[in-house]
């Protein structure tokens, strides 16, 4: 419809894959070497894995594209849940093979002997199953059967799976090593960044004739990739419908605005947005559910009665409907299970994913969420760009005191822990969520790891430091992220044979995650406050409190926004703060007659965002032990508003300063990152972006000693 309007030859942005339009990024292409290096070894499987709307099959195409049909004959299968006996006969009507009989050793000898005449006219075969997850076990065990023919020296038949992350945890399987020990190579196709995903608008454009009709303006194609996390079908959705709705209204040039008005509509039309929305997590009394993958909404069913099969696909959600006395041990789970419950939590199970994802000597590691109404809710904002896949279970802690949250918390997953059993858990320092798994687990006898072991601030009054210390002494195998913990763990007792020293695992996914921090002047007009207050000489101060403490006390808050105004006479401040913190400040009217210009006042942000913000403040003041690790990772000044803190390293070798809510040395340090920046400080040893790696070492080491005892009661 828009073609001829703007001069262009076809539609750029059409949904389905175009070989024709293949853009060569880093990703895309290093895949498409992959590929080909397989072709060239003729021989054993290749390994893609990519996010829906990747642009797998467009790679597979390109790939199909290129290849010498009088040397390799090429088919490709879409995977539909095929079982071993589809798998076959779907594979022979790809070759085009007449059939000859039904049964099983009637179908292997048809293919077999197909492949052994293409052998004899100097051909091979290339058989490449896109969907690849939806295969079951069985099927994949069958194409390992089928790589065992050969002519020779020669093989006859080489694979290629292509699939979602998913495919990638059923290679796994302790069932499929056989099948893992013939990937010769293997590739995960991730999103593209900020400057890929100009490129490849611009690159589809000029396909089709474009000469800068219509003109997208710079802050355009950065709106693009805010929304679009640089997956190239959401890229291809969002221009395909910005180009008509330019067309529509007569219009030559496409800004910022206009992206960000044709994605909402999108959003509104289609009941998601292009970055997917948070989960809704909250769950009727009357119909518990269970969230699949691919579903925004729960699916109702009845009261859970019988053991939880550990190989289900999707995410479990437990309520306290779905608890009663009497559960039913599963079998013993082939599985790490990874526990968070905080937004720390999450950034490091993100880089623990990726770490177990290319490891063959690891069981897989399965996630559960748990969700307290009132503190951090995992949501899809938050996991998109971190890489983090969909909980396989989730917990939901309606609202209450903390005593009684926790209670809450460890009925459900006493059942849980009960049904699926898992190998082993691995909590992380010391929120409600790692002490109330640690109690459950303890008891049931479950081998327990704990993440970010041994630190201490030395102040027995917060909670805290109690959940840390019990986690601590409960745990099996401690990983810690700087030397000061060995030696608190020691004075409690604690025996170094079962301490490991890894390193801070945020700094691998912050790494990860660099290119894609949002600059602060998207953030903040996205909340309609203007960008002005970044121009300011010094730069500006961000301010971010953690759930509960001084971000919940009126008094606190009373004291810390008097200091806040004060400063902001000289530096401007960006105020990061959750739900109940901004209705304390208006209720109490604490931020009256303060100009936007001097405090901007956002809701909590996606980890891209914050990143972008803390990434470019010139100092950040918190009570927040992740922010204090976060600042120093970066570069950034950091003011702590206690007095103490459990990560002292940050103080002695980092950029952080305790200074409380001492009035006086607030200022003194905020004039002292007037004049010079502020605090410099270096990174600590093993914050090296590698941490996870070698928490993965350390855990297969843990894993061959203990796993031989029940190996052979282990289910996948």
């Amino acid at each position: 419809m828009y073609e001829s309007h703007f001069g262009l030859s076809a539609a750029p942005f059409l949904l389905n894959p175009d070989p024709s339009f293949f853009f060569d990024s880093k990703g895309h292409s290093s895949a498409l070497s992959y590929l080909k290096f397989g072709l060239y070894q003729a021989e054993g499987f290749i390994v893609v894995t990519g996010d829906i709307g990747a642009g797998k099959t467009t790679l597979v195409r390109t790939l199909l594209g290129g290849i010498d049909t009088d040397k390799v004959v090429a088919v490709q299968l879409v995977s539909t849940q095929l079982e071993a006996g589809d798998l076959l006969r779907s594979a022979i009507s790809a070759f085009g093979i007449p059939l000859k009989g039904n049964t099983k050793a009637e179908l292997i000898a048809t293919l077999e002997s197909y492949l052994t005449l293409l052998a004899t006219q100097s051909k091979r075969a290339v058989l490449i199953v896109d969907e690849a997850q939806n295969l079951s076990r069985d099927a994949i065990e069958e194409l390992r059967m089928l790589s065992n023919f050969q002519l020779g020296n020669q093989a006859l038949l080489q694979s290629f799976l292509i699939g979602q992350p998913e495919l990638r945890d059923m290679l796994l399987s302790r069932s499929l090593e056989q099948l893992r020990q013939r990937v010769i190579a293997s590739y995960h196709l991730g999103p593209m960044d900020r400057d890929e995903t100009r490129r490849y608008v611009e690159h589809r454009l000029t396909r089709v004739g474009w000469k800068d009709n219509p003109h997208f303006d710079e802050d355009a194609f950065d709106e693009i990739y805010q929304w679009t996390s640089g997956i190239p079908r959401r890229i291809n959705l969002l221009c395909n419908r910005l180009l008509l709705a330019t067309y529509l209204s007569d219009g030559q040039q496409i800004t910022a605005t206009d992206v960000a008005r044709v994605a909402l509509e999108i959003r509104a039309e289609i009941g998601e947005p292009l970055m997917p929305r948070p989960q809704d997590v909250a769950v009727s009394a009357a119909a518990p559910a269970v969230m699949h993958e691919g579903q925004n909404s729960p699916l109702t069913m009845p009261t859970l009665t019988h053991s939880i099969d550990p190989s289900a696909v999707g995410s479990q959600v437990f309520t306290n409907e779905l608890l009663h006395p009497k559960a039913t041990p599963g079998p013993k789970a082939h599985a790490f299970l990874m526990v968070t419950g905080s937004r720390a939590g999450c950034v490091r199970a993100a880089a623990l994913q990726r770490a177990f994802a290319n490891r063959a000597d690891l069981p897989a590691l399965k996630l559960l969420a748990i969700n307290a109404t009132g503190q951090f809710e995992l949501t899809g904002d938050w996991s998109e760009h971190m890489g983090l896949r969909e909980p396989d279970f989730s917990l939901h802690v309606p609202f209450s005191s903390s005593v009684a949250q926790i209670a809450d918390a460890m009925r459900q997953l006493d059942r849980l822990l009960t049904e699926y059993n898992p190998a082993a858990v691995i909590v992380q320092g010391g929120d409600d969520a790692a002490m109330a798994t640690c109690l459950a687990a303890h008891r049931q006898g479950i081998p327990i790891i704990h993440m970010e072991s041994g630190l201490r601030s030395f102040d027995r009054s917060r909670p805290q430091e109690i959940n840390a210390m019990m986690c601590d002494h409960m745990a099996d195998l401690l990983l810690t992220s700087e030397w000061v913990a060995h030696d608190n763990l020691a004075r409690e007792g604690i025996s170094a044979d079962r301490v490991q020293f890894i390193g801070n695992m945020l700094m691998d996914t912050m790494r990860a995650m660099l290119p894609q921090a949002s600059p602060p002047k998207y953030t903040l007009r996205q909340f309609n406050q203007s960008p002005d207050l970044l121009k300011s000489k010094h730069g500006y101060a961000l301010v971010s409190l953690s759930q509960g403490g001084l971000s919940e006390s009126v008094t606190a808050l009373s004291e810390l926004v008097a200091i806040f105004k004060s400063i902001s006479r000289d530096m401007p401040l960006v105020w990061v703060a959750n739900k109940r913190t901004r209705q304390l400040l208006e209720q109490n009217h604490l931020l009256s007659g303060v100009d936007a210009s001097q405090i901007a006042l956002l809701p909590i942000v996606p980890y891209f965002k914050m990143m972008g913000l803390l990434g470019t403040a010139g100092c950040v003041l918190t009570d927040s032990s992740t922010v204090q690790e976060e600042a120093t990772i970066l570069g950034v000044s950091c003011l702590t508003l206690h007095n103490y803190t459990e990560r002292r390293i940050t103080v002695e070798q980092g950029t952080n300063i305790a200074v409380g809510r001492n009035s006086s040395l607030i200022h003194r340090a905020i004039a002292e990152v007037l004049r010079g920046g502020g605090k410099k400080g270096r990174l600590p040893k093993f914050w090296d972006g590698l941490t996870a790696n070698r928490a993965a070492d350390h855990l297969a080491s843990w894993w061959k000693q203990r796993a031989p005892r029940d190996s052979d009661h282990l289910l996948t």
